[in-house]
């Protein structure tokens, strides 16, 4: 992935989790699955960048 992508996605995700919180005519169903997916994308980039990281100092 490109750095630039990677900051984009992070930036929605984080700033859009605290947009989602401070919401309350949103229902709990969408924050639920809101948090649940920002939570699973940065989870699977940040275990990305670490097989990276990790398959860089091997060699």
């Amino acid at each position: 992935m490109k750095n630039g992508l990677v900051l984009v996605v992070v930036l929605f995700f984080v700033l859009g989790s605290a947009m989602v919180n401070s919401m309350n005519s949103l229902s709990y169903t969408f924050k639920s699955l809101f948090y649940g997916t920002s939570l699973t994308v940065l989870i699977i980039i940040g275990l990305v960048s670490l097989y990276r990281y990790f398959r860089r100092t091997k060699h």
